[in-house]
């Protein structure tokens, strides 16, 4: 029997629900409910990465707590500034960067005059301004210093929704010209090449390309994070006699302040998941610059994964999910879904570390975590609908044949529904047919009652041998008896033959029995059995609300009339000649003669067993 799977496509309905959790998806990404959790993931990746090599080409002189308490001044004197700029010029660096802003009123002296000459003396000195800089003329620096640096670029930072820093700007494009930021101008500069259009969302400084991103698309996310991003020397030891300035040669210094007076200190990835070296846990605002420079020089540039490319992969495992979900055991499907999730993550980490690729795994994650009620309560829904529809088709296929066979029959004719069609099918089968000789004769002048108890008690002999053969008792029919053997389920062909004649010899030795132990006023009984195996058609019978499932077709009609033959031959059990073919592996056959059947064309051989088989 085939099962109505009306929501039987598995494929299919996971396709619809992933589509649906995919649409949820959607609303919360786009709500920004995911924005917050998907930078820490990023900051997750950053910190599994592990920090790379310092930069051999980066050095930082840093104003720090140190060099204010020594120095006993705020902001920096300018003296003392000029001072560490002539030392560090005295070691002949490539470019020197100064995050220090100079716009500032300062204690001691307030002469810009030494610094624009140091400026003008050196010329490799870019200064930082804020962004951008013309559109601030209140803060902007002295022009006498502008006049005399190398350049000005702008070194504010973009700050991500959650407060912290992961990107920096590339520059800032205004009426007239493209002005740089304090980073892009210093890895120009070392580069001696300009920042250049390679691409439709990215620039190249030399081989090294910038994917551009950003809600503006003018900045580059920060590949290069570390505890310290580059060596760092405190600006009071370079003003203590006898520094050796030769460190800083060939090489780009940036000049800034990490002390707290400053308040430019700023988190980043670095401060999420650990805290920083010297009792930190912010980043300064030049070590992001220097972060950032590395970056534009070095690498690793970060791409973030496209659109399409991230939703398609989201559909995907959304799909995946469900899919599992609906089609397997939860005892199985649900630590699966739970490696998926740990998967997602892993197969995220692996392109941030081996190829710079941001996948955005929280989104991965959520739309997993999404799919997993979604198909469990999907499971649950669709096996309530499957149990009932299985307790109904149960009901249907026990109530046409639980009254036919033994129970263990029936219980097996239920595990194997799936063999069974009830709108009718051919089958080979063995169909044997039983009646009472001359019961009209036996039973003239008799009580009533009395016949039928004396029935009863032969009918029910009888179906207690057709259900140990494991026969299909299919009708009575009066007196006479009709069981099938191979419908509706076979063991063989051969084997239900078999099956049929062991039926046949025992009850011709329980007839034997019940004459023994009859009543007075019961008759002797004597039966005739016919026995034949052929084609057949199986399947449900009768009217449409009344139905049994029977067998029809000119096989049945033959056994029939094998059992009419039995007083013609003068025996108990009439085989016919494909019966006999099946059972004389098995039971000895004695041959009865040929015969014409009424209703068929021609005579046929007829066979008989040699002996009776005990029960």
């Amino acid at each position: 029997m085939k099962k109505n799977l009306l929501l039987g496509h598995p494929l299919l309905a996971s396709c619809a629900l992933a589509a649906l959790v995919a649409l949820v998806l959607a609303g919360v990404v786009w709500s920004g409910l995911l924005e917050s959790a998907e930078l820490e993931g990023y900051d997750l990746l950053v910190y599994r990465r592990g920090y790379p090599a310092l930069p051999a080409n980066l050095v930082i002189v840093d104003f720090d707590e140190a060099s204010v308490a020594a120095l006993a001044c705020y902001p920096i004197p300018r003296n003392s500034v000029d001072d560490v700029l002539e030392t560090v010029e005295a070691g002949k660096p490539r470019y020197v960067g100064f995050d220090v802003w100079l716009t500032e009123r300062r204690c001691g002296d307030p002469d810009n005059g030494r610094l624009a000459l140091d400026l003008s003396r050196s010329h490799n000195v870019i200064l930082t301004d804020s962004f951008p800089a013309q559109d601030r003329a209140d803060d902007a620096i002295p022009v006498e210093l502008r006049d005399h640096a190398l350049e000005v670029a702008f070194g504010d930072v973009p700050v991500d929704a959650d407060g912290k820093i992961r990107r920096m700007f590339v520059g800032h494009k205004n009426q007239t010209a493209f002005e740089a930021s304090f980073a892009a101008a210093v890895a120009s500069y070392y580069t001696g090449e300009s920042l250049r259009s390679c691409g439709p969302r990215a620039l190249c400084l030399g081989k090294n390309q910038i994917p551009l991103n950003g809600p503006r698309r003018d900045t580059f996310l920060i590949g290069y994070w570390a505890a310290t991003p580059s060596n760092e020397i405190s600006a009071i030891n370079v003003l203590r006699p006898g520094f050796d300035p030769s460190i800083f040669n060939g090489k780009i210094v940036l000049v800034g302040q990490s002390n707290s007076k400053s308040g430019d200190l700023y988190t980043t990835p670095e401060f999420r998941f650990h805290e920083l070296g010297k009792g930190r846990a912010l980043l300064s605002g030049v070590e992001i610059q220097a972060a950032a420079i590395e970056t534009l020089l070095s690498g690793p540039t970060i791409r973030v994964l496209d659109r399409v490319p991230q939703w398609s992969l989201n559909l995907l495992l959304i799909w995946l999910v469900t899919a599992l979900l609906v089609t397997v055991r939860p005892t199985f499907s649900i630590p699966a879904v739970l490696a998926g999730i740990f998967g997602g993550y892993l197969l995220a980490q692996t392109m941030f570390s081996e190829h710079q690729l941001w996948v955005r795994f929280v989104t991965l994650e959520a739309g997993m975590l999404l799919a997993t009620p979604v198909g469990v309560g999907y499971r649950f829904l669709e096996e309530r609908r499957l149990k009932r529809f299985a307790e109904a088709e149960r009901h249907e296929v026990m109530s046409l044949f639980e009254r036919y066979v033994s129970p263990d029959v029936a219980a097996e004719i239920w595990r194997r529904r799936d063999e069974i069609v009830l709108a009718g099918q051919e089958r080979m089968a063995t169909v044997l047919f039983s009646d009472i000789r001359n019961f009209t004769a036996l039973t003239t002048g008799k009580n009533s009652s009395e016949v039928l108890a004396w029935l009863n008690n032969y009918l029910n002999a009888m179906s207690e041998i057709v259900d140990a053969n494991r026969g299909f008792l299919n009708k009575f029919i009066g007196d006479g008896i009709m069981v099938i053997f191979g419908i509706p389920l076979s063991e063989g062909i051969e084997q239900d033959a078999c099956r049929a004649a062991r039926t046949a010899a025992q009850m011709i030795q329980r007839v034997e029995e019940l004459n023994a132990k009859r009543r007075p006023e019961w008759p002797e009984l004597k039966i005739g059995i016919g026995i034949h195996t052929g084609r057949l058609t199986a399947g449900n019978v009768g009217a449409r609300n009344r139905l049994e499932y029977s067998v029809i077709g000119e096989t049945v009609n033959l056994a029939s009339r094998l059992e009419s033959l039995t007083k013609e031959f003068k025996t108990n059990i009439v085989l016919s000649p494909i019966t006999q073919q099946f059972v004389r592996s098995q039971f000895e056959t004695v041959e009865l003669g040929e015969s014409s059947v009424r209703g068929f064309d021609g005579e046929m051989p007829f066979y008989t067993l040699q002996s009776k088989i005990s029960a």
